[in-house]
């Protein structure tokens, strides 16, 4: 752009800009401001009132905002003075009184609690999952005991605490599912639990809430938070009276009681005594324990080895290796916890066929035991580790997709899935368009794409697919042994596998009595004194006593919003009012044949405006479904998400992915300058600048804030 366009551009966005007549909402009295690379407090005239020293600041929330100086979060107050001292790995605002706090256990696993505006820690750091406090509840959630590692675990159970950290309302719902809207939690009645044989026969009842895959003889089940095991007749072997289990490896399982780790045997005997804080699972012999901070193996007699102090972080033995850490660097140890060598690399796993997964920069290569490097570290990224080797091949991640390498490090499948498991019995589920399939080891496909989701084939011979959002099992020939009718179903091992049918969702107060009952499929929040419930795979609407009062006769619904909701029904879009009425026509449509969603199509009201996606471009209608004029036409594909309007003002981008604002009337007000904004709240919005465009996602950096004249709230050289 040349000066005189730059000019003439400048000008008229002056012109623009004051024509509106915006009035920026009252500002914070502190607000954060950014000098070069640290951050401090100004006042609403910019004037520095805490100085910028630390390396990240957060807005005052009940009197104390939190801040970050080298690498720990502590809280100040109004006035700069330091209320509970940089200490923790990550510190979050204050509700209630109460604000969370999390610590790193170590690189993978993190504690959260919760401290008083005195800076106690009021609620210790032991929930593996924490939300903020609301309504004098929060969710807390603890690593799931059906988790083949501790530390690995991606499964959580939830539950509700008060401010004393009492369990107010256990939570068995998915993960997102439930939070506290307009004082009604959702609560989720499971599915109850069984066994099937390979013909589908119903072996052992559903007496249980969970069950897991049979081991050695054995299956861990739960009823109302205790854990057992059953044989494969269904008689209760072990009794049910643990926190936490898991299957049984080397004739041993880990079980969790009083917060501590141990090891009983197949008849219930406890053969190493819950003293852990952390246990792995039995592999080649020992399990990875540590206790008070010390790390060390035990064998399956009990008998303990510590490590030296700086060994950390030992993973399990495999090939009679394993890697263990020296101050961040990878190291292999022995069977006699003889350390064999050091290498430079940051990261490794167990040996399998052979050979170890290492990273380099990000990329993943494979070492052998003499710890040299047979495969280059090229494949994959940060969001996309390497497979170990099965059965001779490991799947790599190569330009977007999936493939499997042999051990020489020459690509034996071409990458071209979208998602793949492991080789197990010579064939490999993959994932190819949208669906799942197996291939054999030459890649041919053995079993077509045909299931939404799959698992890998066990020594049964057998392996559960998805199809409509219910689970079956097919043979090896791709022959459908079990129909699809499991809400889950697990693997099979000695002939039988777990699974759940007829999960329901319902609504709890918050002090957990049920006040609308668990009968619906599928619910969502509640906003503006109704929640969306679904049945019978259609949506509906119900208010606050369990009433049906919008009648469940659509695909899809958005929530309410300003009085109205979103609501597709054939493929077409448009919002009904609080009784159902239709107010914008659903006759705007939306490609439901490709499984795009309403919410891709149509915004949720804000401010009385909504962005809906029509005539191949973003348009802003107001309730009458007019449309509102805007500076030029944003196309489907844009870099980020058209902003809602908030505080009258919404985030526009150019076509050129430039973002700024404009009013509720279409004019543009803040330049479009930045590569990245957020929504404005009490009269700030957060500005990012591009640094880093491409895979595996881009990177911004955080400039600051802007109010509502765009006036900018740091400074890029230092200020004195």
């Amino acid at each position: 752009m040349n000066k005189r366009k730059l000019i003439i551009f400048l000008t008229l966005f002056t012109m623009i800009f004051t024509s509106c007549g915006i009035v920026s909402k009252q500002l914070p009295s502190l607000i954060p401001y950014r000098v070069g690379e640290k951050w401090g407090y100004c006042d609403r005239n910019k004037k520095i009132v805490i100085q910028p020293v630390y390396d990240e600041v957060g807005f005052f929330s009940e009197g104390l905002a939190w801040v970050k100086l080298n690498n720990k979060y502590g809280y100040i107050d109004d006035k700069g003075k330091v209320i509970v001292s940089p200490q923790f790995d990550m510190a979050y605002d204050f509700h209630d009184g109460l604000a969370r706090v999390l610590v790193y256990i170590n690189t993978v696993a993190v504690k959260f609690g919760f401290v008083d505006k005195s800076g106690k820690v009021v609620l210790n750091l032991t929930y593996d999952y924490a939300e903020d406090f609301e309504n004098g509840l929060a969710r807390v959630g603890a690593v799931s005991p059906n988790s083949s590692s501790y530390i690995n675990a991606d499964s959580l159970s939830f539950s509700f605490i008060d401010s004393r950290g009492n369990v107010v309302l256990r939570d068995d719902g998915p993960e997102d599912s439930s939070k506290i809207s307009e004082g009604l939690i959702q609560i989720y009645s499971p599915s109850k639990a069984g066994f099937i044989d390979t013909k589908g026969k119903v072996v052992i009842p559903t007496n249980y809430n969970e069950v897991g895959n049979f081991s050695e003889g054995l299956a861990w089940v739960e009823v109302n938070g205790k854990y057992g095991f059953i044989d494969t007749k269904g008689n209760m072997a072990i009794p049910l009276v643990y926190a936490s289990v898991c299957d049984f490896h080397n004739g041993l399982a880990r079980v969790y009681t009083n917060n501590k780790f141990g090891f009983i045997d197949t008849k219930g005997n406890i053969v190493i005594k819950p003293v852990y804080d952390y246990a792995s699972d039995f592999s080649g012999g020992f399990a990875a324990v540590n206790r008070n901070g010390q790390w060390g193996y035990v064998d399956a007699k009990g008998n303990e080895t510590q490590l030296p102090y700086y060994l950390a972080n030992p993973s399990d033995f495999s090939e009679g290796l394993a890697p263990v850490y020296d101050n961040g660097k990878l190291c292999l140890i022995n069977e006699k916890f003889e350390v064999l060598m050091k290498t430079n690399f940051v990261f490794g796993r167990s040996f399998s066929d052979g050979l170890a997964q290492i990273r380099i920069n990000n990329k993943s290569g494979f070492i052998d035991k003499e710890g040299k490097l047979v495969i280059p570290a090229i494949y994959g990224d940060a969001n996309h580790f390497a497979g170990d080797f099965h059965e001779g091949l490991a799947s790599v991640f190569i330009k977007g997709k999936w493939g499997y390498i042999d051990k020489t490090g020459k690509v034996s499948i071409q990458p071209i899935y979208d998602e793949v498991r492991d080789f197990s019995n010579g064939n490999a589920a993959v994932k190819l368009n949208g669906k799942w399939g197996y291939i054999d080891k030459t890649g041919k496909m053995a079993i077509q794409a045909t299931y939404d989701n799959a698992s890998e084939f066990t020594e049964d011979g057998f392996a559960s697919v998805e199809l409509n959002g219910k689970w079956g099992a097919i043979d090896r020939a791709g022959n459908v042994v079990i129909q699809p009718t499991y809400d889950s179903l697990g693997d099979f091992h000695n002939g039988l596998a777990g699974f759940k049918i007829d999960a329901k969702f319902g609504f709890a107060d918050t002090k957990g009595k049920v006040v609308i009952p668990t009968v619906y499929d599928l619910v969502n929040d509640f906003h503006e004194g109704m929640a969306a419930v679904r049945l019978n795979n259609k949506w509906g609407f119900i208010d606050k006593r369990g009433k049906m009062v919008i009648q469940p006769i659509y695909d899809e619904v958005e929530d309410f919003s300003d009085g109205l909701a979103a609501v597709g029904f054939n493929g077409k879009f448009g919002y009904i009012d609080g009784k159902g009425n239709e107010v914008i026509p659903i006759v705007y449509p939306y490609n439901i044949a490709n499984y795009e969603v309403i919410q891709e199509y149509a915004h949720s009201f804000n401010e009385g405006l909504a962005w809906i996606y029509a005539n191949n471009n973003w348009e802003l209608i107001d309730k009458s479904g007019k449309v509102i004029n805007t500076p030029y036409k944003v196309g489907k594909i844009y870099n980020g998400r058209l902003g809602d309007f908030h505080e009258g003002l919404a985030a526009f981008p150019t076509s050129e992915n430039k973002w700024g604002f404009i009013d509720k009337e279409g004019k543009l007000v803040i330049c479009p300058v930045y590569d990245k904004v957020g929504d404005f709240n009490n009269g700030l919005a957060p500005v990012y600048k591009l640094i880093y465009a491409g895979p595996p996602a881009d990177d911004y950096k955080f400039l600051g804030y802007i109010d509502a004249k765009g006036t900018q709230y740091w400074e890029d050289k230092d200020n004195k």
